[in-house]
């Protein structure tokens, strides 16, 4: 009988399930159905107007080799480690970072990483103010009128990034105001670059006032899918390193702990824990005394006996054995006398069993001959004993000696 519950800890339990209860109404009744608004990110996982999945996916499709990097700057790829190989993928002057909006404020350590990337010769596209974490100090500044609209900005001067975008539309209200001989405007108005190209060691930073040109809704305005596609590069020999670590999404604790070692020694020490316990319960467990078999048990005797056989080399009595037990179930089946001749027999089985299939009055003669026999082999015993053991069956000889 399963012992019942105190009337304390049902009461708990009632209590619980009723609170479980009303916070799942609650929750089905205010949450609103579909799919929540978008915040405004342009993220490449978005579909929304404001998001960057159209310009990842696009990316994909025209062969750039692109992914999406979730890790921080630090583990950016460096020269040093992989300057002499013939894969470029790891190469930083062959892959462009894509800073689309960052979110998050970068510390002086990742702000650092990121310098030394591009000084290595790595490329990063940013968009917005937070591109302040790669240009240089009060480059940037806010512009006096509030842009709420799309803006048409022509491009300024000939060059590879405006290469079949002689003008781009952009809602931004962050400018480039610096002047420097590193800095180079491409697009722009009375207030300042809306994109600008500034050189850092060995790469470059490319700038855009806003991220909206390489949004799902802006990027088929104007021409500001020839501006991203010039902003990237050949796709050949680049790849992309599609940033949504800036975003928000970052790797946890356990993805961290995945990369090391550490679960193999967890799984170490788990196991010989397991074996400590195992070995504990059974020093600490009743005490039984061992099961003894007995010397008398019907499967000791036969391997005895077959032993005393085989080492005598006494095929012709083990077989006289078998075949004096068959002949007496089988006459006792039949009524014959003991005496009776293997014809007989035969006639019996004929008559009385309705066995006519060939071959069993050989296989007695065989017995009869061969249990006269002294130099008879065990092997021919044993095939003699086994047929005997299949007529046995055939004629149901041991269930009769069972039910007797």
């Amino acid at each position: 009988m399963q012992p019942s519950l105190a009337p304390g800890d049902r009461k708990i339990l009632i209590i619980a399930g009723a609170l479980i209860a009303v916070i799942s109404t609650i929750a089905l009744l205010v949450s609103p159905p579909g799919t929540p608004p978008s915040l405004g990110i342009p993220s490449s996982y978005s579909g929304d107007s404001a998001g960057a999945k159209a310009a990842y996916l696009l990316l994909g499709e025209l062969g750039y080799r692109v992914e999406r990097w979730v890790r921080p700057p630090q583990e950016l790829p460096e020269w040093s480690a992989h300057g002499n190989s013939k894969d470029t993928a790891d190469d930083p002057a062959h892959i462009v970072l894509v800073l689309v909006d960052p979110m998050v404020p970068a510390s002086n350590e990742e702000k650092l990483s990121l310098r030394n990337f591009v000084q290595q010769g790595g490329q990063v596209l940013v968009t917005g103010a937070m591109g302040s974490m790669l240009a240089p100090p009060h480059a940037l500044t806010t512009s006096r009128r509030d842009e709420i609209e799309e803006k048409i900005y022509r491009a300024e001067i000939p060059a590879p990034l405006t290469r079949g975008a002689p003008e781009i539309s952009m809602k931004a209200n962050s400018r480039w105001a610096s002047q420097s001989g590193y800095h180079m405007r491409y697009y722009g108005d009375d207030e300042g670059g809306a994109v600008v190209v500034y050189e850092m060691g060995k790469g470059r930073v490319v700038w855009w006032a806003n991220s909206s040109p390489l949004t799902n809704s802006g990027l088929t305005e104007s021409s500001n899918l020839m501006l991203f596609l010039n902003s990237i590069g050949d796709p050949s020999t680049t790849r992309v390193l599609w940033d949504e670590y800036y975003h928000g999404e970052r790797q946890g604790f356990w993805s961290y702990l995945g990369r090391t070692p550490i679960p193999w020694s967890m799984a170490q020490v788990g196991l010989v824990l397991a074996a400590a316990l195992f070995t504990f319960g059974r020093r600490s467990g009743p005490m039984r005394p061992l099961s003894k078999e007995s010397r008398l048990s019907p499967l000791e005797f036969v391997e005895t006996l077959g032993d005393l056989y085989q080492r005598k080399g006494g095929g012709a009595e083990a077989l006289a054995v078998a075949y004096h037990r068959f002949r007496f179930l089988l006459l006792k089946r039949l009524g014959l006398p003991p005496a009776a001749s293997v014809q007989e027999i035969q006639r019996g089985v004929r008559e009385r069993l309705g066995w006519t299939t060939p071959g069993f009055s050989e296989t007695l003669q065989r017995c009869e001959l061969g249990v006269k026999d002294k130099s008879l082999t065990g092997a021919r015993a044993l095939h003699l004993i086994q047929e005997l053991q299949d007529y046995s069956r055939r004629f149901g000889l041991a269930r009769a000696e069972a039910s007797n």
